[in-house]
């Protein structure tokens, strides 16, 4: 802001006319001259940066390229996140590649490997999200990301990658620290990859009961075997179950020695379990019913639903027609495992 002279000295002029005496008159143009500031010393008004008016460009937000090197397990595949690249969005879209200010942001271009341990071809497509913690608020910000795999058949890899982009709002409130990658739907239990390091690993390995494994439910005339027993997160299809919530699977065999056909419970009923709290729920049906007299079935499947802190003592009972078995045993909480290291036990 510019101070002028005119005003105080066409006052003082004023009360000379008016009939002041010249001495009088001249003391007070004097005392105006005075009282105004130099050019030189005035404050700037608010927002004049007295360097041409013009203000500096803020702060420009980047992000490092950075190494991830986790495998976790969503919907029956384990994806590896190998790390990621940030592709400067600004910098691609400017003729000279400076960058004054965002506008388009950063994306993060992570780079993936699909493994399938099953024996049908699978198509990886799951929601992607990445999120952080903003500083003290509580707040958790987060952004879509893109997937791009291709088919993967049956134990085999692909390679793929996920794309995030992170507009420049997001950006001005990005904490690397605590960033993570989200695999799956909000409300289920997804996986989740830590991308920076306060971040937690959440691989959603289904977890072993090995304990289980040769036990008998001798029912009637058909015995009952338990191969296989885990506690897993996902639900088959491609999905999870909801937060809060585990799936425990038993693989089995039925072996008939007797002449005649044994079936069980058609739907669910098949077989009850009761929980540790001593609540009594019954399975979510099973993959095979019944088994020829003198002929075994095997690779039969069951499962409940049970508490995601599944730990505790549980008691198994298997019914067909009049006959009932029971067993009772421990789920024990652990680390889950992928699959070339399940088929190694």
């Amino acid at each position: 802001m510019r101070f002028t002279r005119s005003i105080p000295i066409v006052a003082a002029s004023a009360l000379l006319l008016a009939g002041c005496g010249s001495d009088d008159a001249q003391e007070l143009i004097d005392q105006a001259a005075e009282s105004i500031p130099d050019e030189d010393d005035a404050e700037p008004d608010e927002g004049d940066e007295g360097d041409g008016g013009e203000s500096e460009p803020d702060e420009v937000v980047s992000i490092d390229d950075g190494t991830v090197d986790v495998t976790v397990h969503y919907g029956g595949l384990e994806y590896t996140i190998a790390g990621y690249e940030v592709v400067d969005l600004d910098a691609e879209a400017s003729p000279d590649g400076e960058v004054d200010r965002r506008v388009q942001g950063l994306e993060l271009v992570f780079d993936v490997s699909v493994f399938n341990p099953g024996s049908d071809t699978a198509n990886p497509s799951p929601g992607v999200t990445m999120e952080w913690d903003e500083g003290d608020t509580g707040n958790v910000i987060a952004v879509s990301g893109q997937p791009d795999f291709r088919q993967v058949p049956g134990d085999a890899s692909s390679s793929g990658e996920i794309s995030v982009r992170i507009p420049p709002d997001d950006l001005e409130v990005y904490d690397a620290d605590s960033a993570r990658l989200l695999l799956g739907q909000d409300g289920h239990n997804r996986a989740q990859v830590p991308v920076g390091a306060d971040a937690e690993l959440i691989d959603r390995f289904p977890v072993q009961q090995e304990q289980l494994i040769g036990e008998t439910l001798d029912v009637g005339d058909v015995l009952v075997t338990i191969d296989a027993a885990e506690v897993r997160w996902d639900a088959g299809g491609g999905s999870h179950v909801e937060n809060g919530i585990a799936l425990f699977e038993l693989t089995y065999t039925m072996d008939n020695p007797d002449g005649s056909q044994s079936c069980s419970t058609r739907g669910e009923g098949a077989f009850a379990l009761t929980l540790p709290n001593g609540e009594g729920i019954t399975d979510l049906g099973v993959t095979e019913r019944c088994v020829r007299g003198g002929e075994t079935e095997t690779d039969v499947r069951t499962g409940f639903h049970v508490e995601e802190d599944f730990a505790g003592d549980y008691t198994l009972r298997h019914e067909r027609g009049d006959d009932t078995d029971e067993i009772t045993f421990e789920l024990v909480e652990g680390d889950g495992s992928p699959a070339d290291e399940r088929e190694t036990r």
